[in-house]
């Protein structure tokens, strides 16, 4: 994984080259990425704790599935692709806004999607550890109990106080 090439952006978004993974990382390279919220039919969040073998942030909790676009690969495609490889479900997308993030270990420019499905889930032992609902009501607890991604607790939570849009969880 840390030799998957992916395109390095200027802080504005556009594409200026090319490199692998662990440079982007060890450089803390500007990259394309997208994330997914996931809500029940119920409108809790599905969250989830990153597997101990992740090189960011392992064993922290998540509050969107996503990751890194590939080469060419439009914001949508890859929401849908990483929702599809983290948590085993296809479903259709509400983009809700654009973002930045220049974080500490990780410099994003990428979209935010949010999709309703009440499961089942599976995810791989190499990116999720685990996952749960947890109702929005309950999640500042549940932020308070755990180590969450700032990224997460600074993109997605605004997000999630207030009731998803336009979400239906398939039948």
């Amino acid at each position: 994984m840390d030799d998957e090439i992916i395109e390095v952006v200027d802080d504005g978004g556009v594409v200026t080259g090319t490199a692998p993974r662990a440079v982007i990382r060890s450089r803390n390279l500007w990259h394309r990425t997208a994330f997914v919220i996931v809500r029940s039919s119920a409108g809790d969040v599905l969250v989830h704790r990153r597997a101990l073998t992740k090189p960011l942030a392992p064993g922290w909790w998540d509050l969107g599935f996503g990751g890194a676009c590939d080469v060419g690969e439009n914001w949508h495609d890859a929401a849908a692709r990483e929702l599809w490889e983290e948590a085993g479900i296809r479903t259709p997308l509400h983009h809700l806004t654009a973002y930045r993030w220049d974080g500490k270990e990780t410099r994003e420019t990428g979209h935010l999607y949010e999709t309703a499905s009440d499961g089942p889930f599976t995810h791989p032992a190499d990116e999720v550890a685990e996952s749960r609902f947890v109702s929005t009501d309950g999640l500042g607890d549940f932020i308070d109990q755990h180590d969450v991604l700032d990224a997460s607790l600074q993109l997605i939570v605004p997000f999630l106080m207030r009731p998803p849009k336009r979400l239906e969880a398939p039948a």
